[in-house]
This record gives structure tokens, sequence and C-alpha cells, in this order.
């Protein structure tokens, strides 16, 4: 019955994937929808733009690992998600309305007037993400190793085959629709799962009583205060500058929209932060002895819950892998396509040919971290945790301040994007010297970076800045009058 559930499900978005091409008329529509998604759909693939292998095994092993606290980064979370709402995806819209941008490169080689700034945004992206890409493989292929015994190359393969199918066939509209259901699938399957292990630990008290008894530290601060600290501010701006987020709000009919849309994310994300961290604790009290805790979801699936129950949250472990993996090859393959063959090298293609060149290079993007995936990894959340701080400390200032501060420069930006990224790289690489996590150093070093030449270089022009500041647009209207 598992692999039924499984293979029904993967059916599911392939064939969402088939039944979307019919929508795909040009690249603005496989890259951006169209810009017409609604509340619940546009809400869902917010939602599951975000979750991952990360959230449904990485955070789980979290919660097995250092018990409850480890559930205030939501908070961080969801507090770059309300600024997001107000602040950015409002100017991120209109950038999109009057130019019909299609990527975070084209936002910051246009604010910024370089094509530099795109191609550095495009390797930082492939670099990032296609650690991520790799960490949400292994994720899938070890959960079919586990539950049906399946190797990790041929896992590897499977969950490959499936994201890239209906993202190639289908672009964003597939993913934006198998987000809504890979959602559906995610939320209820982990919610359904809570009663049964609080019930199989004796419920709630039992539950905190016997967590107590195995370490204290796991119903308080089983992270230190720091630690959790840094891995907050991680999150926060890495959301603040995501790109995959970026691509959402162009696809959102419009703002008010938007702010429903990101309203309709926050009930999903809810029901899940609430359930991982239950399961994740109750894990620790019935299974103590785990070789990892990046097991604790799938053996709750396999041995605590019923078949079909079991199925399901099993197929929501693959929905949150693949609603990520498919949004970041979209992204990677749009920088490639969109942003440098067509943009910095000035390929001027029909929309035809362009929109086959897409999918040839989505696809390509999908194949290369494969071979990456069939070795063995550090926890996966870890790895999205560096990986937060490596983006965050790339895209977030560069953004914000390119959104609302003029005297943003050129030179400050691409100090800023190249600064914030090394110095992290470098401090992760130190084994984050003193006990200073890479965030507290790199954050500072891309926003004074960014601040300080930007003082000291020279301005871009009045028509950089015009698609972002309507003050500028006006007052070039007056001097052409």
């Amino acid at each position: 019955m598992l692999i039924v559930i499984v293979i029904l499900y993967m059916l599911s978005v392939i064939s969402i994937g088939f039944y979307m091409k019919t929508r795909i008329q040009n690249e603005i529509d496989f890259l951006a929808a169209g810009g017409k998604l609604g509340v619940w759909v546009g809400g869902a693939t917010l939602a599951a733009t975000q979750m991952s292998a990360g959230t449904a095994i990485g955070s789980v092993g979290f919660h097995y690992q250092v018990g409850y606290n480890f559930a205030w980064i939501w908070l961080a979370i969801w507090g770059s998600w309300m600024i997001m709402a107000l602040f950015i995806a409002p100017k991120m819209k209109a950038f999109f309305n009057s130019t019909k941008a299609l990527t975070i490169p084209d936002l910051l080689g246009t604010r910024f007037e370089s094509n530099a700034i795109r191609v550095i945004a495009v390797l930082i992206m492939m670099v990032c993400f296609g650690m991520t890409i790799v960490a949400e493989l292994v994720g899938g292929s070890y959960l079919l190793n586990i539950v049906f015994n399946i190797p990790i190359t041929v896992g590897v393969l499977i969950i490959a085959a499936v994201f890239i199918t209906y993202t190639v066939i289908g672009g964003l509209f597939a993913i934006a629709y198998t987000d809504l259901l890979q959602m559906l699938v995610f939320t209820i399957g982990f919610a359904i799962a809570v009663p049964f292990v609080v019930s199989h630990a004796g419920g709630f008290s039992a539950l905190n009583e016997n967590l107590a008894s195995i370490d204290p530290s796991l119903i308080a601060n089983g992270m230190p205060s720091s630690v959790l600290t840094a891995v907050a501010i991680s999150f926060f701006i890495m959301m603040l500058g995501y790109p995959i987020i970026a691509i959402r709000f162009y696809s959102i009919k419009d703002n008010k929209t938007i702010r429903r849309a990101v309203g309709v994310s926050f009930i999903f994300q809810a029901i899940i932060a609430v359930s991982i961290a239950i399961l994740g604790v109750s894990a620790r009290v019935i299974y103590p002895d785990l070789t990892s805790p990046d097991l604790a979801s799938s053996t709750i699936a396999v041995d605590l819950l019923p078949p079909v129950l079991g199925g399901l949250l099993i197929a929501a472990i693959l929905a949150a892998i693949q609603s990520t993996v498919s949004a970041v090859l979209l992204m990677l393959g749009s920088g490639i396509s969109h942003d440098i063959m067509k943009v910095v090298m000035k390929k001027n293609l029909s929309d035809k040919h362009q929109l086959k060149i897409t999918r040839i290079v989505v696809l390509v993007m999908g194949i290369l971290p494969i071979p990456f995936a069939l070795n063995p990894l550090p926890l996966i959340q870890q790895i999205w945790i560096n990986a937060a701080a490596l983006i965050g400390s790339s895209f977030a200032v560069a953004t914000l301040l390119g959104l609302y501060w003029k005297r943003a420069t050129t030179a400050g930006a691409i100090t800023s994007m190249v600064g914030g990224i090394g110095s992290a790289i470098i401090w992760l690489y130190l084994g984050n010297p003193f006990g200073i996590e890479a965030v507290y150093i790199s954050l500072p070093v891309s926003l004074f970076g960014m601040i300080i030449v930007s003082l000291l270089t020279k301005p871009v022009s009045k028509e950089a800045l015009q698609p972002f500041f309507k003050d500028e647009t006006i007052e070039d209207k007056t001097i052409a009058g």
C-alpha cells in the first residue's frame, strides 16, 4: 500500500505537468506563469518554495536531536515573509508589470545597470542552489532506500526524473499547480501523523516527561541560544533575498493577491511547523537509538503509522522535496537561458525558439547535480543552514537597498554580493573560528560593503532608477514636458 500511494502521487504530478503544457505559449508563461496566479495556488507555491527535504526530513531530525526550541526559527522566517509581502513584493510586481522581468538577476541587472551583476548573480545561484538540489536528491533517495529498499543510485534517478519531467514540460504553471497538490499532501500527511505518534508516546504529558528523562534540555534549550539565533538570522536574510521567491511574486496576479497568498502560505506553514516539532520530539522518545536523526520521518511512516497513512507521509516528504527542487531547477535554467544567453549574449530568438532553449537548459541543469548526489553528505538541514547563510549574504542587502536606497551603486552592489558570499565561504571553511557563526561575519561585510562603496562611487542613472522609484519617473516626465 505504501508504494501504491507513492506511485499514484508521482503519476499525479507528472500528469499536471503534461496538462499545463497547453498553457505555455512563450517564455513569460514558462518562467512566470503569465503573471496570473491567484490566492490559493499562489499561497501554496509560496509555501512549497520554502518547504524542502530540509523541512520534512532535516527539521524533524533537528527536533529529534535538540528538542522543541529549534521551532523558534519560524518566527524569523515569518518576520521575513511580512517584510517581503509589505515592502519587497510590491516593487517586484511593479517591475514585472513594467518590464516583464523574469528573474532576480533581471531586477539586479536593471537596477544597477550591469550585465556583470547579472552574471555574478547567476553564478552565485548555481553554487548555492546547486548545493540544495544535491541535498534534496540525497534526502529523497535515502527515503526510497529506507522505505522500499531501492538502491541509492536508482532512488536519485527516480526523484530527478519526476521533477525534471514536469518542470521541463509545464514550467512555472506546472510547478505552481503541483505545489498546490503537494502542499495539501504535505500538510495533511504530517498533521494526521501527529495524533498517532503522540498517542504511541503515551500522550503529551508522558511525552514531555520522557523527553526530560532523556535530556532536560530537549524541552528547554536543546540548541544553544547563540547557535539558534545565528540559524534564525541566516534563514531571515535568506528569505529576504531569496531568488525563487522573487519569481513567485512576479507570477501572482497583483499586490492584493500577493498579500492574501502570503496569508494562505502562513496557514500551511503553521500546521507544518507544529507537526514537525511534535513528530521530531516524539520520535526521540519512541525511537531513541536511531543511527541518524534524518531517519525520524521515514521510521515513523514505516514502523508506526497504518499503511495508508504511512504512504501519505512518505508522499508528503517527497512532495516537500520535489516542490523545492522544481522551483530551484526552473530558476537556474532561467538564469542561463534568459539572463546569460538572451540578455548578456543578446541572442535574439523567436518566442518559440527561446522557449525551446529554456526547456533544454532546464533539462541540462536538472541532470548536472545527479553525480554529486551519489556521494555521502552531512545532515540535510545543516546543508540548508549553510546555503541560507550564503544566499542571504549574497542577495538580501543588494535587493533591499537596491529597491529602497537610490544611492546604491553598481560597484556597491558587486562589493556587497561578492564580499558577502566570499566572507561566508571563508568563515565556513575555517570552521566558524572563535565559535562565531558565519552570518555574523558575512552580513556586516555585505551591508557595509554596499554602503561604503556606494557612497564612494558614481550613482546609477535616473533611467535605472525609474522602474523602482516613482518620483524619478515623475521628475523625468516633468523635465521632458
